[in-house]
């Protein structure tokens, strides 16, 4: 009975985010990629945020995810790369934020609190979505 009362809950908090996603307003997803993502990749994704030009490598153009993903955005490991449990190779040390660790230190520790956490991720590659080139 508990762990179904959690699954609605987790179904309930990341329904909101692709809810608002579907009727067309990205601008949560906007938001939460400005916020947390667009010092190093920029406002449009290009890789040119503000603190890039002191960081080597360069930081990815995140608008050719799908492009060299046989045109989908590979979701699965956005998921893992942005939380931090995928190392990236070309950052070499972890020197990108580990946004699921700090994610669960703004949010704590309960699985309501996890289920925000992964929703603040899903906003992110939502955005990203948004702004692959055709």
């Amino acid at each position: 009975m508990r762990f179904a009362a959690l699954g609605w809950t987790v179904c309930a908090l990341l329904s909101v985010p692709t809810g608002a996603i579907a009727a067309g307003n990205l601008e949560p997803a906007r938001v939460a990629y400005l916020r947390y993502c667009s010092a190093c990749h920029g406002e449009s994704g290009k890789g040119d945020g503000v603190v890039s030009g002191a960081l080597t490598p360069k930081p990815t153009d995140l608008t050719k995810l799908a492009q060299g993903n046989n045109g989908d955005l590979p979701h699965g490991a956005l998921m893992q790369i942005i939380d931090g449990r995928k190392a990236i190779r070309a950052h070499g040390d972890p020197d990108m934020p580990v946004w699921g660790e700090i994610f669960k230190a703004e949010a704590g520790r309960s699985m309501a609190e996890e289920a925000q956490i992964r929703g603040k991720i899903l906003l992110i590659i939502e955005y990203l979505g948004s702004i692959q080139g055709k």
